[in-house]
């Protein structure tokens, strides 16, 4: 015979583990779209801020993302960058690969513990017609996220 105290009590258990897991997912969405729309504010910024010969590159990964602005100078180029995803506490650079596959580290920061995006600037002494890409690479080596620039 059916224990209808045991049924309610077993059915609310479902009920609530449902809902939780509703929930979970409309955050995990939500914060998804506040970072997706943090990325494009940048790269529009970024875009806004650029001078004719400007390269932008936009790059997207599982979890980072990255709009970077390369400016050529004479025989270098200036970067100007907005990460976003990375882990707090993270220890990042931003690195240019040339066409010769030799990378140039351009800067680097420790990702912020409030998780936001992360503006930076820098520069390489590399010509802007050999900058082949741009990415995020962690300090044991692995590329959170990365661009063509042509």
């Amino acid at each position: 015979m059916p224990d209808p105290i045991l049924d309610r009590a077993l059915g609310r258990v479902r009920a609530e583990r449902a809902r939780d897991r509703r929930r979970r997912g409309g955050v995990a969405t939500a914060v998804g779209a506040v970072l997706a729309a943090a990325v494009l504010a940048g790269g529009v910024h970024l875009g806004r801020h650029s001078v004719p010969g400007d390269r932008v590159v936009v790059a997207s990964a599982p979890r980072a993302r990255m709009t970077a602005t390369v400016s050529p100078a004479d025989g270098w180029v200036r970067l100007r960058a907005v990460v976003a995803g990375v882990d707090p506490g993270e220890r990042c650079r931003l690195v240019v690969t040339d066409v010769r596959g030799r990378r140039h580290v351009a800067g680097g920061w420790v990702a912020s513990r409030g998780g936001g995006d992360t503006a930076l600037a820098g520069a390489v002494l590399v010509d802007v017609d050999d900058v082949a890409a741009i990415g995020v690479v962690t300090e044991d080596g692995r590329t959170l996220v990365a661009g063509a620039t042509r």
